[in-house]
C-alpha cells in the first residue's frame, strides 16, 4: 500500500506487545524500530552527511523514529520518550536545564496550546555519540488557528544502553530567548540558582591574550575531529569567532576568506547574500557589543560543521546578558581553499 502505510504505525498507545519472557520492553517494540531507509523516505535529510559507525547509525535511527512518533501528539511523544530518554536524561530547552519530568511537563502544556508538526530535516550531523540537527516544523495555534513555520536547531549527546539502544544523555533544544523566564517556572529553586550560576560564569569569562585559538576558545564538550579537512573546518570556525571579537572591520575583512561570493547566509528568519550579511553584522554591532566567549561543541561530518557557542551582549546603557548561538556551515573547495557557501545561524542578541 506504499510508504505512508508502512510508517503510519501508532506510537501513542503501544503497551500491549510482549517479549519472549512475557515482559513488555518498549525499546524493542517494532513501532519504535522502523528501518532507517524507510523513514528517510518520509523524513528526507536535504543535506545528508554520513553515519558510519554502529553508534552513529543507532543515533540516526532513533532520531528518525522519534519524528515518526512526534506527529501523533503528546501521548505518542511521551511514550516515545521512554525509548529516547532515560530517567536521568537532561534536556536544555531554550536555555533552561530540565530533568526529563520537567521537560515532559513543559511539553504537555505547550502541546495543549499548539499543534506542532515535524517536517523535513535540513541536516543531521552525527559524530561519535553526538548529533546536531536542523529541521522544519509548523506550529498551529489551537485557539486562533494561525500557522507559522518554525525551523528548529538541536545539539544532543547520546549514551549507549546496550540492548535498549542509544538514549539521550543531555540535549540542547533551541536557543535562549523570550521563553527563558517562563520556562524557569518548571524547575526548582535549586535548579534556578544553578542556572544563574552558569550564566554568571559565562558573563565573567575574560578571553586570554593568545594566538592559540584552541586555548582561547576551549570546547567544553569536545568530539573527535577526524581528518585534515575536518581540522581545517574547526580552525576556520574558531577564526570566525576571533575575528568577530576583534570588531566589525576585522570580521568584515575576514568574510571574503570565510565565505564564497555567492554564499547563502540564513540568520534567524532572514536570508542574506555576502553584502547583506556584512550589513546585518554592522547594524547589530552599532547597537551593542557582542563578544563570543564560550564554545560548547563543534561537530564535523563530511562537508558540514556545526557549532554551539555562547556570547555576552553589552548594551549601550551598560547592561549585559548572555545568549547562545547554534550554527551550521557547509564547506566547499574553491581555488584550493575551503569556504562556506551555505550556513544557518539561530541566535538572540
Amino acid at each position: 500500500m506504499g510508504l505512508a502505510f508502512m510508517v503510519a504505525v501508532s506510537c501513542g498507545n503501544r503497551k500491549t506487545a510482549q517479549s519472549g519472557n512475557g515482559t513488555y520492553v518498549i525499546e524493542t517494540d517494532p513501532a519504535y524500530n522502523i528501518e532507517t531507509a524507510t523513514l528517510l523516505e518520509r523524513f528526507p535529510i536535504t543535506y545528508p552527511t554520513p553515519a558510519t559507525t554502529s553508534e552513529e547509525k543507532g543515533i540516526q535511527n532513533r532520531m528518525l523514529n522519534g519524528f515518526n512518533c512526534w506527529n501523533e501528539g503528546f501521548d505518542a511523544w511521551k511514550n516515545w520518550g521512554d525509548v529516547l530518554y532515560s530517567p536521568e536524561s537532561i534536556y536544555n530547552v531554550n536555555g533552561v536545564r530540565m530533568t526529563l519530568a520537567e521537560y515532559q511537563q513543559a511539553m504537555n502544556i505547550t502541546l495543549k496550546q499548539s499543534d506542532i508538526q515535524m517536517g523535513d530535516f535540513d541536516n543531521m550531523i552525527i559524530s561519535g555519540n553526538w548529533t546536531a540537527i536542523r529541521y522544519q516544523t509548523t506550529h498551529r495555534n489551537l485557539q486562533t488557528g494561525e500557522v507559522h513555520p518554525v525551523p528548529v536547531t538541536e545539539f544532543v549527546r547520546f549514551k549507549d544502553f546496550g540492548e535498549k539502544g542509544m538514549k539521550v544523555d543531555e540535549g540542547w533544544g533551541g536557543i535562549k530567548g523570550d521563553s527563558y523566564t517562563g520556562l524557569q517556572h518548571f524547575i526548582s529553586d535549586e535548579e534556578k540558582a544553578a542556572q544563574q550560576k552558569m550564566m554568571d560564569g559565562i558573563l565573567a569569562i575574560r578571553l586570554p591574550e593568545t594566538g592559540n585559538l584552541e586555548d582561547k576558545y576551549p570546547v567544553q564538550f569536545p568530539t573527535e575531529i577526524k581528518g585534515e579537512k575536518a581540522q581545517r573546518m574547526k580552525e576556520m570556525l574558531l577564526q570566525d569567532l576571533d575575528n568577530w571579537n576583534r570588531g566589525y572591520a576585522a570580521w568584515a575583512g575576514w568574510t571574503s576568506t570565510f565565505f564564497t561570493e555567492d554564499v547563502t547566509y540564513g540568520y534567524n528568519d532572514e536570508s542574506f547574500d555576502l553584502e547583506g550579511l556584512r550589513a546585518n553584522a554592522k547594524a547589530l554591532l552599532e547597537e551593542k557589543d557582542i563578544q563570543r566567549v564560550k564554545v560548547y561543541n563543534i561537530l564535523t561530518s563530511g562537508d558540514w560543521a556545526a557549532i554551539h557557542s555562547w556570547h555576552v551582549v553589552t548594551r549601550k546603557d551598560g547592561s549585559q546578558d548572555v545568549f547562545d548561538s547554534m550554527a551550521f556551515y557547509h564547506f566547499v573547495e574553491q581555488d584550493g581553499n575551503l569556504k562556506v557557501d551555505k550556513c544557518w545561524i539561530k541566535e538572540n542578541s
